[in-house]
């Protein structure tokens, strides 16, 4: 078995993007959250993306984007589930990396921390950059991806890390347009971000009523802006 074969594996269940990084690339990781800290027999660490439809950004209503990311964070976690499985029936040990639910949760601020990060695992496996929305973009698919990660003590290729910049350094369209103002350089102010864009329906279930900062972004090409409101309706 090799990275090929991981690839087609996951490539022919529906990933639009594949990366597979060694663990040394992580030495930096956040103590605690860390792929080792995760799975300390960690030899590989195999990225990969699905990609989330971009028509729903320019919708009224926030249900059929809010239904679509419900759907894809379920297909990435089948995914990462069906590539353990893969592993282990090849001799194998494996880890899946789930983004929910939060182990690590500040109630006060409204902030998780995954388990490990999928945003840095898929960057350091080469899939993308960080815009300055802090959310990850590839040159194909910008920031619509879902991402999903596993860990394996299985010894894979290394793929490179993008080294480029997605960013113009005069662009701030993101910061200067988030109606919660939770956007700055230093990060993404959770609190701010989930106060504004989590809602609830009449009938109370969850509704993602903002993606703003993913809708105005000249890096989601081919996205028509719906200006009529900032924040979708109930």
């Amino acid at each position: 078995m090799n990275s090929a074969d991981i690839k087609n594996f996951v490539f022919q269940r529906g990933a639009v993007l594949c990366g597979i990084a060694h663990i040394d690339r992580f030495n930096d990781a956040p103590q605690g959250f860390g792929p080792l800290d995760l799975y300390p027999q960690t030899q590989s660490v195999i990225s990969f993306a699905l990609q989330v439809p971009k028509s729903t950004l320019a919708l009224k209503t926030g249900i059929p984007y809010t239904v679509g990311e419900i759907v894809s964070l379920q297909n990435s976690h089948r995914m990462a589930l069906d590539l353990v499985l893969y592993l282990e029936n090849k001799g194998y040990e494996a880890v899946m990396v789930p983004s929910e639910p939060y182990e690590y949760w500040d109630v006060e601020r409204r902030t998780g921390k995954g388990l490990v990060s999928l945003k840095h695992i898929a960057n350091r496996c080469g899939l993308g950059v960080f815009g300055k929305n802090h959310l990850l973009y590839n040159a194909q698919y910008g920031s619509l991806m879902r991402l999903g990660a596993v860990l394996t003590n299985a010894r894979l290729d290394s793929d490179p890390m993008l080294d480029k910049e997605i960013c113009k350094s005069s662009c701030k369209l993101c910061a200067t347009s988030c109606p919660a103002g939770a956007i700055s350089e230093s990060g993404v102010d959770q609190l701010k971000c989930r106060s504004f864009c989590e809602g609830k329906t009449a009938k109370g279930d969850l509704i993602y009523t903002c993606n703003l900062c993913r809708r105005i972004c000249p890096n989601v090409s081919g996205v028509r802006v719906n200006t009529g409101s900032e924040k979708a309706s109930l």
